[in-house]
């Protein structure tokens, strides 16, 4: 069963922060598992991201959010625009499907997002498409399609006040592990363990290891994680681009870290991984 991730988005919340260079999309990483897609993180404009990646947002069934901050979940204008579409026509398999796995905490709040934005409600949608929302927390699994179990887990943001997850994602092709913005926890050790992907935030300078408790992680806190979760692969994101690529690298080299790794940007594309035995 053929894996790919595809980096739509490993920028931040700013643009025009750092020095000129390639620019990065706030965050979402599309994950197609056999033509089945999942989408982490939807941050704005990401429907037009998924287009560029050659893929059709119409038949994007499956999304998982970290946290509700704006630059994770733009979620009305993705449901908005393929509400559209299925009035308009364009078909595609799925178009009308449509299901949102976030932290419990969050759930019940998005019906009110949802209201604020169409106050029209089922006068103009009913019965247009289906999507609801999954309440997600700690030890609750699911398979969103045949061949994937996505697991969250918690993790500590904004100063702990912040419903979040990370994902982890098992498939028979390989484990891919996503932080979401994440303070660096014990918990994590055991979340990323043995994956083959740990996609993790970056959002910390290098040698700035403490966020006076508010919750990201530093380049050599990642480089830690990965080293005690013996990870194949490192994908650093949602960094904000102010120290080079090298100087990250080498904070995460200086833990011991000896797989791959990478600051990640827009359009990075992972193809999957034999399983360990």
């Amino acid at each position: 069963m053929p894996l790919k991730v595809i980096a739509l988005g490993t920028g931040v919340c700013a643009n025009c922060i750092s020095a000129p260079g390639p620019r990065r999309q706030p965050p979402g990483f599309l994950v197609d598992c056999d033509g089945n897609l999942l989408l982490l993180d939807a941050s704005e404009g990401i429907r037009f991201r998924i287009e560029d990646a050659g893929y059709d947002y119409g038949a994007l069934k499956h999304v998982a959010i970290t946290h509700s901050h704006p630059d994770h979940a733009a979620l009305p204008q993705i449901i908005q625009a393929k509400l559209c579409r299925v009035l308009w026509g364009r078909p595609v398999d799925g178009m009308n499907e449509f299901k949102i796995y976030m932290h419990e905490a969050l759930v019940e709040k998005f019906s009110e997002v949802w209201a604020w934005h169409h106050p029209e409600g089922d006068v103009v949608y009913k019965d247009r498409l289906n999507w609801s929302c999954m309440p997600m927390r700690t030890g609750v699994e699911t398979e969103p399609f045949a061949g994937l179990k996505l697991k969250p887990f918690g993790v500590y943001h904004g100063f702990g006040q912040h419903p979040s997850l990370g994902f982890r994602l098992e498939t028979a092709q390989g484990t891919v592990v996503y932080t979401g913005d994440a303070g660096l926890t014990d918990s994590l050790f055991e979340a990323v363990a043995n994956a083959d992907l740990l996609i993790s935030d970056a959002s910390s300078r290098v040698g700035q290891d403490s966020t006076a408790g508010y919750g990201h992680m530093s380049p050599k806190q990642c480089g830690e994680i990965a080293l005690r979760g013996n990870v194949k692969e490192l994908w650093m994101t949602h960094y904000t681009g102010l120290d080079t690529p090298a100087a990250m690298e080498e904070a995460v080299r200086a833990t011991g870290f000896a797989g791959v790794v990478k600051a990640a940007t827009d359009g990075l594309v992972w193809n999957g991984a034999s399983k360990r035995v």
